[in-house]
């Protein structure tokens, strides 16, 4: 449970840097030095504790508001020391505000946006259009730690071994399990390192050489490739959706941006 609290306080800093004390009108959580700590802070980490799966509780509320308190013992003190004065530490706690609000205000945009039947059915004729002439790849890798290890599957592979065999022997991806398989993937969904190579790639054919990403070094299998089914519109609505509401929110802000008086 102390985890759990200390994750969700974590994920609210920013809002607890900004949050406003208690008003004298107001029922104070507690008290510090003189300093009221207004309900709402507890209502809002009570409300994210919930959202991760807590269980709202005596014992949770107990831990939320000595955790409240100390952070506000060490703020006082950070205040009383002048770390709120220094030009790096006023430049971080300004960055996150303004990322706070930020948050804030596109969320509340994007409640107000109710796209039409009619621009969802759009942007799905766009995407659909888009991906007419897509195909799908079905491929298979194993990631080595070293270019010796991947040269040496390469090998291997070339020799006769089953390439599913190989990777769950040699791969040191979570994929392994799996004998290395990543399913069917669209060119836009693969590692930009290794799409230029799929695209070159005969059915069946191993890389000849491995190639380095941030995962380690990577050698693939094109199992098999083929046209991509389109879904329907129904079936995929979720996912327009979300791009429709996506585009709206870009906009907001671009026209917010375009509308400010930059020099």
């Amino acid at each position: 449970m102390m985890m759990q609290t200390k994750r969700v306080l974590a994920a609210l800093g920013a809002c607890i840097v900004m949050a406003a004390h208690a008003t004298d009108a107001s029922k104070p959580l507690a008290s510090v030095n003189g300093v009221k700590l207004g309900t709402e802070l507890m209502d809002v980490l009570v409300s994210n504790a919930l959202a991760q799966g807590a269980t709202d509780s005596a014992d949770l509320r107990n831990q939320l508001r000595n955790e409240l308190i100390a952070r506000e013992v060490l703020a006082q003190e950070a205040r009383k020391l002048g770390l709120d004065k220094e030009p790096a530490i006023k430049a971080q706690m300004a960055l996150q505000q303004n990322a706070f609000l930020s948050e804030v205000l596109v969320a509340k945009q994007t409640e107000k946006i109710k796209p039409s039947e009619e621009k969802l059915r759009a942007e799905y004729k766009r995407q659909a259009d888009l991906l007419a002439d897509a195909e799908e790849f079905q491929i298979s890798h194993i990631v080595t730690a070293t270019e010796a290890e991947a040269k040496a599957v390469i090998k291997a592979a070339k020799d006769g071994a089953a390439f599913d065999k190989l990777a769950s022997e040699k791969s040191i991806n979570p994929s392994a399990k799996g004998g290395g398989n990543l399913g069917w993937l669209l060119m836009n969904q693969i590692n930009p390192l290794l799409s230029n190579v799929v695209a070159n790639m005969a059915v069946g054919g191993v890389t000849a050489l491995p190639i380095q990403t941030q995962e380690g070094w990577q050698v693939l299998k094109l199992v098999a490739k083929r046209k991509y089914k389109v879904p329907t519109f129904d079936e995929s609505k979720q996912q327009v959706i979300n791009a429709v509401m996506a585009n709206e929110r870009a906009e907001y802000v671009q026209k917010l941006v375009k509308a400010a008086k930059v020099e």
